[in-house]
């Protein structure tokens, strides 16, 4: 009996793997190649401008809201599968305040993106900051429905330095 049992035991040790184990095995092994191919990397581009989130904010304030957190932990998701491809960050502010204080409101709420960024994994030489205060409104209007939609970040796709490929700003 425990002849039979040691022989079972180096049978199984030795049994080979047929050709179709061994290429279902290898095939989920694989690592993903890094394709540098302009169509890989239109195909990047455009999933990032369909999947990227715009962020909101409340009046006067540069702080996360749980909604804009959960949008850049999608975001910095999608990130990490192109990690060749850097994004803008531009802060905007509603009509209200001085064109200055805008600037700087602008300023802060894009670095607040920034760093929540980094801290998901995207390195802040991929992030590329900029300002535009009330210039750019979103909504027209004087009121608060306006007002609420201008209070935002939102996100260029790029290439390097090259410049903007596209942008979230159309959705």
């Amino acid at each position: 009996m425990v002849r039979i049992a040691a022989l079972f035991l180096v049978l199984a040790a030795c049994h080979k793997k047929t050709p179709i184990e061994t290429v279902e095995m290898e095939k989920v092994a694989a690592p993903v190649a890094d394709d540098h191919s302009d169509e890989a990397h239109d195909a990047a581009v455009k999933q990032m401008m369909a999947a990227f989130q715009r962020v909101h904010f409340e009046f006067d304030s540069s702080t996360l809201t749980a909604a804009s957190k959960e949008a850049l932990l999608e975001n910095a998701k999608i990130m990490q599968l192109h990690p060749r491809i850097s994004i803008q960050v531009q802060g905007h502010a509603d009509e209200r305040g001085t064109t200055d204080y805008n600037l700087a409101l602008g300023q802060r709420r894009a670095t607040a993106v920034q760093e929540q960024l980094a801290l998901l994994g995207v390195s802040k030489s991929r992030v590329k900051l900029i300002s535009l205060g009330e210039e750019q409104p979103l909504a027209a209007g004087h009121n608060e429905v306006a007002w609420s939609q201008n209070r935002r970040c939102e996100f260029h796709i790029m290439v390097g330095e090259e410049g903007v490929s596209g942008t979230t700003a159309a959705r």
